[in-house]
């Protein structure tokens, strides 16, 4: 029972007498009356947290395991679903793999964000994502540690209190491939299960992000109706509202050490070679002369579309030839040749 509280009831029966005449009777009967009200309030009185100290109307708006195919470049965005959630300090973010299993600790926040409000982000990245955006991003928290490689294909993030007791938001991705369990708190979830998964695996290939598509005050109905991919290259924001978006690569940077498919900032070897790889020009057409067939209908390379970057209108045209090689010699960039990689035009 509160102090303030006490104090009025124990005075209140100080004020009880001991006579029973007509006059001391009414204030007898006022004090019993005022003790009815008053004890059955106190026994119920509650602390109530102050709205200042919440965390937990929290969306994971939107996650990347790697930027083109570097899958230690990663990038997570919580966004706030009312205002009053900045102090994160009592939250972390663990990563499980595709059994539900192996917990990650990503981050243990240790520390609040500045900002509050319905949309207010709070972003967590890798010290290698960091220069690959434009301008180069500043993060609220580093990774402690990173998604691993193998919960990308299939796995689960939860955003949770730093005891791990209550899971406030949980994204699962693989589809079927992800057998672990989708509940959490009904606190943004009304029947507290966020199953099933994302159908796909958590995107590390290029440079679209997994993202939740309703608005800042929406609760979560399930990941699988809920999240898309980006339609273009992610952007992301801080809790003070600075955005970062992925620098999209030359288009002659299709490949790097990482293989095929995974520009790596530069135009060199890794490129020229693919394209030499998936060489297949209208001159080298296995049809008959003046078909009306698409030219190099027959060319069977996996590399065929990457290395397809232009043509006679400076547009990809159905082959791979030397109108492909001379936009990609236009656009060297290597190490080998002095440039700073990442800095090759479109």
């Amino acid at each position: 029972m509160p102090s303030d509280l006490t104090g009025q009831v124990a005075g209140a029966w100080r004020m009880v007498p001991v006579r029973n005449n007509g006059c001391w009777k009414g204030v007898f009967q006022m004090n019993r009356i005022w003790l009815s009200v008053v004890l059955p309030i106190s026994f119920f009185v509650v602390p109530v947290q102050p709205a200042e100290a919440t965390f937990d109307l929290m969306q994971i708006e939107q996650v990347i395991g790697g930027v083109n195919c570097d899958t230690t470049a990663q990038a997570i965005q919580l966004r706030m679903r009312a205002n009053f959630q900045n102090l994160v300090s009592q939250a972390r973010l663990r990563v499980w793999d595709a059994q539900g299993l192996n917990p990650v600790v990503v981050i243990n926040f240790g520390q609040n964000v500045a900002f509050a409000g319905c949309g207010r982000r709070v972003l967590i990245t890798s010290l290698n994502f960091n220069s690959l955006t434009t301008p180069n991003t500043i993060p609220n928290f580093t990774m402690t540690n990173l998604i691993p490689a193998s919960y990308l294909a299939a796995g689960s993030l939860t955003f949770e209190n730093n005891f791990g007791s209550v899971i406030y938001w949980r994204l699962s991705w693989g589809g079927n491939g992800y057998t672990g369990p989708t509940t959490g708190s009904i606190t943004n979830d009304a029947d507290g299960n966020f199953g099933p998964p994302w159908r796909g695996p958590l995107p590390s290939q290029g440079l679209q992000a997994l993202q939740f598509q309703p608005s800042c005050f929406a609760p979560s109905t399930t990941n699988a109706a809920d999240y898309a991919l980006t339609s273009s290259a992610a952007v992301f924001t801080n809790n003070s509202g600075q955005s970062f978006a992925l620098i999209k690569p030359s288009v002659a940077d299709f490949s790097g050490p990482l293989g095929p498919g995974c520009p790596d900032g530069c135009v060199d070897a890794f490129d020229l070679g693919t394209l030499l790889g998936a060489w297949c020009s209208s001159a080298g057409d296995p049809d008959p002369p003046k078909d009306v067939d698409p030219p190099c209908e027959g060319c069977v390379s996996p590399n065929f579309a990457l290395a397809d970057i232009s043509g006679a209108a400076n547009l990809p045209d159905g082959c791979v030839d030397a109108f492909d090689l001379a936009k990609l010699l236009a656009n060297w960039c290597s190490v080998t040749g002095g440039n700073p990689c990442g800095t090759c035009g479109p």
